[in-house]
């Protein structure tokens, strides 16, 4: 998935990670500058096994993430902080419409059942999913504890900070 970067600020809210659910959710702090990025045509997703970004479909802004995502799967080991400029990402519109309610899969072919291997880092509180070790490009903050990592241009990992709960 081919992103473009924007100017702009961060989606504010906090990244929730629920140990019983084991997933994420996105608390957004405010409505109306949700409902600005989000558009009049709803919300779509882009899949990453059972993690979801959430997409407004009008304007292609990547928003936060949510959804499944088990802790037993991630691996400890030492990330740091990553380095990122708070802007809006939004998606190329050559990569094809979005429809209200669809959930397009990032890993073509595998549905529900593939993810990006999840290495977190209990001393910084940090996780990155990334198709693959190698470093990313340019790193957007694109919601308050979600960062968003690119490599040529596509969607390469995602750095999430969440509150952990029980």
């Amino acid at each position: 998935m081919i992103l473009l970067q924007e100017s702009g600020t961060a989606l504010s809210g906090r990244l929730v990670y629920a140990e019983s659910e084991y997933s994420f959710r996105y608390d957004v702090a405010d409505r109306a500058d949700m409902t600005g990025r989000v558009g009049p045509e709803g919300v779509a997703s882009l899949s990453i096994g059972t993690l979801q970004v959430e997409v407004g479909v009008a304007t292609r802004h990547l928003l936060f993430v949510w959804g499944l995502h088990p802790r037993q799967n991630w691996t400890t080991t030492p990330l740091g902080t990553p380095d990122a400029r708070p802007g809006r990402l939004t998606a190329d519109p050559r990569e094809g419409e979005f429809v209200a309610g669809e959930a397009r899969d990032l890993i073509p072919g595998t549905g529900w059942t593939a993810a990006w291997p999840t290495r977190f880092d209990p001393d910084t509180g940090w996780l990155r999913m990334s198709q693959d070790e190698s470093a990313d490009d340019d790193l957007t903050q694109i919601a308050d504890g979600i960062v968003a990592g690119r490599r040529a241009g596509s969607l390469h990992s995602l750095w999430l900070k969440p509150e952990f709960t029980a």
